[in-house]
């Protein structure tokens, strides 16, 4: 699918038949005036349809489904890019590993609401709530990108919504669309590119060493990405047979370069994006710590355990930043924990240290 919509068309014909009208005036005689064409007022609605986003949803969907039924990455790419091109790789190389596809995230096509752009440039980004999955899983947030005109839309991203989260309004999909917002907007309490940064600063330290915990309101019934890093953390370091093996737990999270924003109702905005991180275990010389998970254990795969053990995430979140001026803290709303790599020895460069 293009960027071409089906106003676009609409537009398009109309030139046509003004045209055509020119063409006939002049055949019936000179004394005629040629009408003079006049500009259109430029079009400021959504620039894709309920009806298209369905149409990229279910293509998308085809190419997933394909790639899961062969567990081979490859397949993702045509339909496939940025964090969720990481994360869904990481999932078919567990699934193939594992012999298994339990652990790859079901992304449902039946949509709850779309967030429609107004963007009529490019790369713009459109975003769909689904409805939650056979199983009954919690609903995703999932953005789509397109990169040029000629470029089909490409899943971008997607978190799992935070249970009991209150999403933000936004304008109506068909009628009105919703403005993107770019990385360093400061019409928001702080740009989508601090926001983001502050998060990764608190997920990495917790609500009581980081400075930015004040900045967010953090769920109190269910667990975001703060909650679920530092609790894998402490049940680590709390272990006795790790204290007494003089166990060390590290840990990093750095935004990345690239986001997504939209504008909500009252101004502010939810951003999209994702977090490099890694967690660095290493307990005494003549000890040795195993995988985990099943994930890591798969990612490790037949490599004999070590002293160290050494994990890279590739976490997808999203987060409401209220408008500048505005009494609400920021939010996170949904993400995504997945381990993307492993390994029994802990490098001198880690995916933190990466750059854009």
């Amino acid at each position: 699918m293009t960027a071409t919509t089906r106003r676009t068309a609409g537009r398009r014909a109309a030139t046509v038949v003004i045209g055509a009208v020119g063409a006939t005036a002049l055949l019936a005689g000179c004394a005629q005036e040629v009408p003079t064409p006049v500009a259109e007022e430029p079009f400021d609605g959504p620039m894709v349809s309920v009806e298209q986003e369905e149409a990229v949803v279910t293509d998308v969907a085809a190419v997933l489904t394909k790639a899961d039924e062969e567990r081979d990455a490859g397949l993702l790419k045509p339909r496939v890019a940025g964090p969720a091109l990481e994360v869904r790789s990481s999932q078919l190389e567990v699934a193939a590993e594992r012999e298994d596809n339990s652990l790859v995230t079901d992304i449902p096509t039946d949509i709850l609401r779309s967030i429609l752009p107004t963007t009529q440039t490019w790369p713009r980004a459109t975003f769909t709530i689904t409805e939650p999955t056979e199983d009954l899983e919690v609903n995703r947030l999932v953005a789509y990108q397109q990169s040029s005109a000629r470029d089909n839309y490409r899943l971008w991203a997607w978190v799992q919504l935070i249970p009991g989260t209150t999403m933000p309004n936004f304008a109506d999909p068909e009628l009105i669309g919703s403005e993107a917002v770019a990385a360093d907007d400061d019409s928001l309490q702080v740009t989508p590119t601090e926001a983001m940064a502050q998060y990764a600063d608190l997920v990495t330290r917790g609500t009581e060493d980081s400075e930015n915990a004040a900045a967010f309101e953090l769920p109190s019934e269910s667990q975001d990405l703060v909650a679920r890093v530092q609790a894998d953390a402490r049940s680590v370091r709390e272990d006795d047979a790790f204290g007494e093996a003089d166990g060390s737990y590290a840990l990093k999270f750095v935004p990345q370069s690239d986001l997504v924003a939209v504008r909500t109702s009252d101004g502010g905005a939810v951003v999209m994006g994702a977090l490099d991180g890694n967690v660095r275990i290493k307990v005494e010389e003549d000890g040795e710590i195993n995988p985990l998970t099943e994930t890591q254990q798969a990612l490790v795969g037949d490599a004999d355990a070590t002293n160290e053990l050494y994990v890279e995430y590739t976490d997808q979140v999203a987060l409401y930043v209220p408008p500048a001026g505005s009494e609400e803290l920021m939010r996170p709303l949904g993400f995504s924990h997945v381990a993307v790599a492993a390994d029994t020895s802990i490098p001198d460069k880690k995916n933190t240290d990466r750059k854009g």
